[in-house]
């Protein structure tokens, strides 16, 4: 017999990548339309409860989970991510997996009964203790599907995974409008964290259909553990880095004023951590296929970053040239002292969303300690930047929101780069047209929305988004760059509609 194995090997074996352009715009395609229905409901959420709460509903969980939403990185403790970046994982390696995860995820919730009254004493808060309460069973529910998810995405059966999410999403938004009605204030947002914890819960187990075997010490954990500890240490640290502004916003300034900045983050991330955390958990899975070819993965980590950065800027560049109007229709009228903070918030967005292609280096090629040092140094600029900020107010804070990522984005493609021996510079070039192009775009738009301002809000929305598709078609006539941009989304687009 020959040397060759000639043994057809598992479509996510690391050495077949026939096939996974295919599999890949597949994924992405569902990952897109279903996002997309998925963002619907969550921004009728936000537009439904806008109207029904008041600033101090949303300041008092946004107190809670600023702080106990760390325990959703404990509970997986990396776990997820070393499963879908190992380049083998027997179903013995999975269970254990799951078994760990659980066990995290009732410590977790424990811990969130224990510290609940302490969380109120820290903000002078007393409501803080029971929605801290009632939150925590969800860490377990969330340990319980983390390797279900895992293996769906690693599979690139995000279709599935992201039906589930979706159902999950349709049930929170009419039982928290309901209760919202009912008066229930807050609670009506805990009730929402609460459906979307469980129905994963009962549906990702059927739908994977496999149980996990008792804890088996013969397989071989170190590498998924080393790996996962790392990943969990760089997590715990971003997002404490990340959500330092709220913890300090509700510790300084009270509910009220963490309520309008609270409005401004989540009417925007709401939608953005449907979009983004599905494109990089399925880039995560392409490039971790692509570890031993260099070329491929640049060329997939340039067009991930233009399919990620455009789609964002732009919309954030709407919301940024039209921020009274779109706070006018989307929270209404007694909302828009948020306005300053949206468009803070925006810019923010938009420039953290051009790094995200340095995570993917980092994880995909098992570089968890290189990509833990990178974030305590992102760590403390976040921290200078929001500790200055806060020195002139709530608004100084949303100015270092801005002024962290400005500085870091470029470090970390930099930083991820020099870890691999990827060269990562033209993906700096292409942040930098990204965001010009985006920055262009977004000026003349912005003044078409002033010499519209008498019109009523929601024509003032639809000004600012043909503003926006005629200057990018202006700038598509003038610029090659732009040309060649929008050909490769394109492209990728057609990928997607055809599969």
């Amino acid at each position: 017999m020959s040397g060759s194995d000639s043994r057809p090997r598992r479509p996510d074996a690391p050495g077949n990548t026939g096939g996974l352009g295919k599999r890949a715009a597949k994924a992405a395609g569902q990952t897109i339309w279903t996002q997309g229905l998925r963002i619907l409901l969550q921004l009728g959420n936000v537009v439904v409860l806008a109207r029904l709460l008041d600033d101090r509903a949303y300041g008092v969980v946004g107190m809670v989970t600023a702080v106990v939403g760390v325990a959703t990185i404990f509970q997986d403790f990396g776990l997820s991510t070393a499963a879908i970046q190992g380049r083998t994982l027997s179903h013995g390696q999975r269970s254990n997996l799951w078994w760990l995860n659980t066990a995290s995820g009732a410590v977790l919730t424990g811990v969130g009964l224990a510290i609940s009254p302490l969380l109120a004493a820290f903000y002078h808060e007393p409501a803080v203790a029971g929605v801290c309460a009632a939150i925590a069973p969800t860490f377990l529910m969330a340990g319980m599907v983390n390797q279900y998810r895992a293996d769906l995405n690693r599979k690139l059966l995000v279709g599935r995974l992201l039906a589930v999410d979706l159902a999950a999403a349709a049930l929170a938004l009419a039982l928290g409008a309901l209760t919202a009605a009912w008066g229930w204030s807050y609670w009506a947002l805990v009730v929402q964290r609460i459906v979307t914890a469980l129905v994963p819960f009962v549906a990702l187990p059927l739908i994977a259909g496999w149980l996990p075997r008792w804890y088996d010490r013969r397989e071989p954990m170190r590498a998924l553990l080393g790996f996962g500890i790392q990943m969990a240490g760089t997590q715990i640290v971003f997002y404490l880095a990340s959500n330092l502004d709220s913890i300090l916003m509700g510790r300084l300034f009270g509910a009220g004023t963490l309520g309008l900045y609270n409005r401004a983050v989540q009417t925007l991330r709401t939608p953005l951590n449907q979009f983004r955390p599905q494109v990089t958990t399925l880039g995560l899975s392409v490039v971790a296929k692509l570890q031993d070819d260099d070329e491929r993965t640049l060329a997939y980590l340039r067009r991930g970053q233009l399919g990620l950065g455009y789609p964002v800027f732009l919309s954030m560049g709407i919301v940024v040239a039209a921020a009274p109007a779109v706070v006018s229709v989307v929270l209404g009228d007694h909302w828009l002292s948020v306005v300053p903070y949206m468009r803070l918030v925006a810019v923010g967005e938009g420039l953290t969303t051009l790094a995200v292609v340095g995570g993917w280096i980092y994880t995909a090629r098992g570089l968890g300690r290189a990509y833990l040092h990178y974030t305590l140094f992102s760590a403390v600029i976040r921290l200078a930047a929001i500790i200055i900020g806060a020195q002139f107010g709530a608004l100084g804070v949303a100015y270092a929101y801005v002024a962290s990522p400005l500085i870091l984005w470029p470090i970390s493609l930099l930083w991820s780069g020099r870890k691999s021996g990827l060269n990562t510079v033209p993906l700096v070039w292409n942040g930098l047209r990204i965001f010009a192009v985006s920055a262009l775009a977004t000026a003349a738009t912005w003044g078409l929305c002033e010499l519209a301002s008498a019109l009523p809000a929601i024509a003032i929305c639809l000004v600012a988004v043909a503003g926006m598709s005629l200057t990018m078609a202006l700038l598509w006539l003038v610029l090659p760059v732009v040309r060649a941009d929008m050909r490769d989304l394109g492209t990728m687009v057609r990928m997607m509609a055809k599969r």
